[in-house]
């Protein structure tokens, strides 16, 4: 009879027969610490008397107890007649609220953008979750015999399972905007019967399809909406219990394969390897093949056939598969218990919004022990850090009043101390963090790189979304890495990634982590960048300058246009870009006096790519930093107010990225090389531009006759739509569109460019001054608008009608009248 205790959280116990574990149930905490080779195991996360006082209950009637009130109980462990254990991956369901920072915090990775805004990035973070809890469970010794998933959870299971790169998938998908895959027009519904009777019910019904045969009582079709909606009302007249689900993809049927061009350069387009662990489909609910031709195309089928989970749950059982581990949140679980039905089998969730993420893991690691795993517990338990406390310090410390020798003795004492820990850190692979303060108050200079041109005098600095410019979190990196190297110097950078924009308003706090392995750091800014950094004693000796292009011409657009029209958004302490030198169909050279903010100067090797791009690519200008292959520093960076040569070279370029490698350059001198800067490229047409640069006086929407005003949504990733989404939602409206379900915000987002705009191009009629869609607010009732200024701006009562589906939006402003005694009048 033997037992497990972890920290007086988790009571485990296992014994030959029942009742030699009744008898320890009584005095657990004197058993043992190993587990018995055989016979019933009992789990209890948290042991409460009532939580013991039922396990004696279950015990008593030998019957297996699987998770009900949290008890785990078996006579007989799966495990150990064979039975493997499954990691399942979930794909989109109606809720999504993952409990994952504190197992971020675990494995010491950042936490995972859990957007949900649209499908694309709602199933970005679905994966991501999916990744996360994987590697959790595997360094708790929970490895799997099989992966798969649900929908696009395959994807993750591809990953998890070895077939495809974790880096290939990450780097596919900076690149792939997932919201332009899927079919216009079509609808899901969910239905609660299983698929022989709806394959009856299609069968007067060409028009839909199924889409998931999710377990023996619930089937998923899709199709076009009216069609669907009368599929729904007419088996709810038939008790069939039916919901419209609010994604609009096509996915996982034929109505999808005219849209799957660009897919063709997605997934399918990755390396793919033979699996390290069985992945297997849900297209053909078997493993995936081993050639990488045929893998290729089963990723291309998955899209255009029916996700058959009911049968492929059947086969990985038939298969002895009988641990069922839901990596991931949701209701997964619940479809493989309802097609398995009373076999015996278990199904538990590595993560559930009912407890923390380290709990949610716990609890999983002990049903999984109950049933003959070998978890480890302690996996779960932070590392603390240790704190130096010399009492030698403490006493020239408390000596320093009345000696000043003893100060400075300490004070040397001190640093020697820091420089060889900072060593000793660098040896073993220590990280050091730092939390840095982003605000307006803290970087006053932010105010001049603002996303959002609203009003003069504008009261609420959320809506100008102030943000730390790429070049920005650089030097916070670069900075980092020396503070903790022992007065080396930073020379290179290399795969310098920006994730996503840091705002400073509302204030927020940042960790900076160093992570050492020899004199190369890993440094990351929350979630927001990261970099490998080398650090050296001194620089290494400047390559030659690249000589003056023979082709170019003088630019058309002088810095005084550059700045002053806006085609660059910053302000004084950002604009250093003071002469315009040269272009060519594939270069360009400027002349930059170093402006103040930290990064500026490498910010405005930005700007001239701006610049390239106004001139030579007019119709996609707009574009921000992704990423940066590196970074080679010759020289200390020049001091603010110097004057630098620039010159940048254009490498590639396409619809959606630029790619150009770029020299600073004093009096002959290379101070700064860059190769492999990539911008993300936005449509930015002469209409498009005009809204993005005077927002106050343009409008995304177009005129109509009749007074309406037409927008349509040409900014299919969310990037492109967060970017012009700044320029038109206040707080308030940011926060009602985080509120809205994922499916529904591309539409919402619409909705009001078309009401704003209508309402502007009412009160330009009547007065040219410029009008900021911030400026407006817009509420609903049903299906009427109310549009009513905000901070002092007057908006007379106006009726605003707002019609249109998909991805267009129409709407229009007529003043009330009010109507009496035989006249008109407006109101």
């Amino acid at each position: 009879m033997t037992s497990v205790a972890e920290r007086q959280r988790t009571l485990l116990l296992s014994a030959a027969s029942t009742a030699e574990l009744l008898e320890a149930l009584e005095n657990p905490g004197t058993q043992g610490n190993s587990a018995h080779p055989s016979g019933p195991r009992l789990g209890l996360p948290d042991p409460t008397p009532d939580r013991i006082a039922l396990a004696r209950k279950v015990v008593a009637k030998g019957r297996p107890w699987r998770g009900r009130k949290d008890v785990w109980f078996t006579p007989s462990p799966l495990r150990h007649s064979g039975g493997k254990v499954a990691f399942l991956f979930p794909g989109l369901e109606g809720e999504f609220a993952p409990r994952i920072d504190d197992v971020a915090a675990l494995l010491d990775v950042p936490v995972p953008d859990l957007s949900t805004r649209t499908i694309g990035r709602f199933g970005g973070a679905v994966m991501a979750v999916g990744r996360l809890l994987d590697t959790a469970l595997r360094r708790m010794a929970i490895t799997p015999d099989a992966v798969a998933g649900h929908s696009i959870g395959e994807w993750t299971a591809m990953i998890a399972g070895g077939i495809v790169a974790a880096e290939d998938f990450d780097q596919m998908l900076e690149h792939t905007d997932l919201d332009a895959l899927r079919a216009p027009g079509v609808e899901f519904a969910v239905l609660g019967c299983g698929l022989d009777r709806v394959t009856a019910e299609l069968e007067t019904r060409p028009t839909v399809a199924v889409s998931h045969e999710n377990s023996t009582n619930q089937t998923v079709v899709c199709g076009p909406s009216e069609d669907v909606a009368e599929l729904v009302e007419h088996l709810r007249g038939r008790a069939v219990i039916c919901q419209t689900l609010p994604f609009r993809s096509g996915f996982h049927t034929q109505m999808l394969r005219p849209y799957l061009a660009s897919w063709a350069n997605g997934l399918p387009s990755l390396p793919m390897r033979r699996a390290a662990v069985p992945v297997w489909s849900a297209t053909t609910a078997t493993p995936f093949p081993g050639d990488e031709e045929a893998a290729r195309e089963l990723c291309l089928r998955h899209l255009l056939e029916p996700v058959r989970f009911r049968t492929l749950v059947q086969s990985l059982y038939d298969d002895d598969v009988r641990l069922f581990v839901q990596a991931g949140p949701g209701q997964l679980g619940s479809l493989i218990d309802d097609t398995l039905g009373r076999a015996e089998h278990l199904t538990v969730a590595a993560n559930s919004v009912h407890r923390s993420g380290i709990d949610a893991l716990r609890y999983a690691a002990t049903a999984l022990w109950v049933e003959g795993c070998a978890p480890d517990l302690s996996a779960l338990e932070f590392a603390s850090a240790p704190v130096r406390n010399d009492p030698a310090l403490s006493t020239l410390d408390a000596l320093a009043g009345e000696f000043p020798a003893a100060a400075e003795l300490s004070a040397l004492m001190t640093e020697t101390a820091d420089a060889f820990a900072a060593v000793v850190a660098a040896a073993r692979g220590v990280s050091t963090v730092e939390r840095l303060t982003v605000s307006t108050t803290a970087m006053p200079y932010l105010l001049d790189h603002c996303l959002a041109a609203q009003r003069h005098g504008w009261p609420d600095e959320t809506d100008l979304r102030p943000v730390v410019p790429a070049t920005t979190m650089v030097e916070h990196l670069a900075d980092a890495v020396e503070r903790a190297s022992a007065g080396s110097t930073v020379t290179e950078m290399r795969d310098v990634r920006f994730h996503r924009w840091l705002v400073a308003a509302p204030a927020t706090d940042v960790d900076v982590e160093v992570r050492w392995q020899g004199t190369v750091a890993q440094a990351r800014l929350g979630d927001h960048a990261e970099a490998e950094v080398v650090t050296a004693p001194a620089h290494p000796p400047a390559p030659e300058a690249w000589p003056v292009p023979d082709d170019e011409r003088v630019p058309e657009i002088t810095p005084e246009r550059l700045y002053g029209e806006r085609w660059m958004f910053h302000g004084p302490t950002f604009r250093g870009v003071t002469a315009a030198l040269g272009i060519s169909s594939r270069t360009i050279r400027g002349r930059i006096t170093v402006p103040p903010a930290p990064g500026a100067l490498l910010d405005n090797v930005g700007h001239l790519i701006g610049q390239w791009l106004v001139e030579m690519q007019p119709d996609r200008w707009i574009a921000f930093p992704v990423r940066m292959g590196s970074i080679r520093w010759y020289a200390s960076e020049p001091k603010h107010g110097s004057t630098v040569d620039c010159t940048i070279r254009v490498t590639s370029i396409d619809k959606d990225s630029i790619l150009v490698d770029a020299q600073v350059i004093d009096r002959g001198r290379v101070l700064v090389e860059i190769e492999g800067w990539e911008d993300r490229r936005f449509d930015g047409d002469a209409h498009v531009g005009a809204a993005h640069r005077f927002p106050g006086a343009h409008a995304l929407s177009r005129p109509r006759p009749g007074g309406w005003w037409l927008v349509e949504d040409r900014w299919p990733s969310l990037a492109a739509r967060e970017l012009f989404m700044n320029h038109y939602l206040g707080a308030a409206e940011r926060a009602e569109y985080e509120e809205c379900p994922a499916t529904r915000r591309r539409g919402w987002l619409l909705e009001r460019i078309a009401a704003k705009d209508a309402v502007r191009g009412w009160l330009w009629e009547r007065d040219p001054e410029s009008v900021f869609p911030a400026e407006l607010r817009v509420t609903q009732d049903g299906t009427r608008y109310r549009v009513t200024g905000m901070y002092g701006r007057d908006v007379p009562n106006l009726h605003v009608a707002v019609s249109g589906d998909g991805n267009v939006r129409a709407a229009i402003a007529r003043a009330e009248t009010v109507v009496g005694q035989g006249n008109q009048e407006e109101r």
